[in-house]
């Protein structure tokens, strides 16, 4: 019988986390699924990081040349450049001032229960309903954030609740 061995289990933790971080971060992307992967894109994306560091320390000495290479150095530079592009796009976009989103998911989350319902185009009946379902009182706040916080549910989950 054959044993397991660190460069067996290095490269095949590696490249199993590398499947499942690849498909979840698509998913993510193209927005299937969000709420479902989100966790585990994050969770596993940590432990990928950590068996891609094994990978390199159990195969180092056979990866010292392909290092050197003009093709890794290249490839390096090339995802350097765009790594610093995106980041500068979002620092600079940062800079500009208020993120919109947040203020409009604020301005919700805030305002009036009529007025956020009318906002996301639900009656207020309807969501009464749904949130009744789950065992939420929709008097029990005057907003989205009021009823989340009486209800221990993330406004998120408040909001997807009444859009049932």
């Amino acid at each position: 019988m054959k044993t397991f061995t660190t460069r067996g289990i290095a490269t095949s933790l590696t490249t199993l986390l590398f499947l499942v971080i690849g498909i979840s971060g698509v998913m993510m992307f193209f927005r299937f699924f969000d709420d479902y992967v989100k966790d585990l894109h994050e969770i596993l994306g940590l432990v990928f990081v950590a068996a891609a560091i094994l990978h390199v320390i159990v195969n180092f000495s056979q990866m010292k040349r392909y290092f050197t290479q003009k093709v890794f150095i290249s490839s390096t530079l090339l995802v350097a450049i765009l790594s610093l592009g995106f980041i500068y796009s979002a620092a600079s976009s940062k800079e500009e001032g208020i993120d919109p989103k947040r203020v409009i998911i604020g301005s919700v989350f805030n305002a009036p229960l009529n007025d956020s319902l009318k906002i996301m185009n639900v009656d207020f009946n309807k969501a009464a309903v749904n949130l009744q379902v789950q065992g939420i009182d929709i008097q029990t706040g005057k907003s989205i954030i009021e009823i989340a916080k009486k209800a221990e549910r993330s406004p998120f989950d408040i909001v997807r609740i009444i859009n049932k």
